[in-house]
């Protein structure tokens, strides 16, 4: 696994304690789906002091933008925070109608590269692409489930 651009910043989460799960695309490409993206999605504990280890971290990250944001801009509300740094991080608290703990059952580590990259599994993504009507989530949903059904 190859996260590209992306392992320095998810692996710099790890290193320091924040509660995340990688989702999206980058975690379609760990689960063996090979596609491209372009950001990174995240979805986050959105408990105070997790997002406060988030933002601390993000800070040091490219120009360090994330100082901008307040641990009162994480609400317990679908849609999510981006921040533009070399590649925008797509930052969750709510997805799909779900939250961190929700997805822990579905929580794999990949361990290959700086540091542990926790991401949603196959059956995860499944579950919160299947209601989307986005036809890059459509297709994901198809790959993952031939996935899944290869096992």
């Amino acid at each position: 696994m190859d996260p590209g651009p992306f392992e320095s910043v998810l692996a710099a989460l790890s290193r320091g304690e924040v509660r995340y799960l990688v989702v999206g695309g980058i975690a379609c490409v760990l689960n063996g789906l090979v596609r491209t993206t372009e950001d990174v999605d995240i979805l986050v504990d959105a408990e105070p002091e997790n997002v406060r280890r988030l933002l601390a971290v993000l800070e040091t990250q490219g120009e360090g933008h994330a100082r901008e944001l307040h641990p009162q801009d994480f609400t317990d509300e679908e849609g999510a925070i981006r921040l533009v740094e070399e590649f925008p991080i797509d930052i969750f608290t709510r997805m799909g109608g779900r939250r961190y703990a929700d997805l822990l059952p579905y929580r794999r580590m990949n361990s290959e590269g700086a540091a542990p990259i926790p991401y949603v599994d196959a059956e995860g993504l499944i579950l919160l692409k299947s209601s989307s009507s986005r036809g890059q989530d459509r297709a994901d949903v198809e790959a993952l489930r031939q996935i899944v059904k290869g096992r």
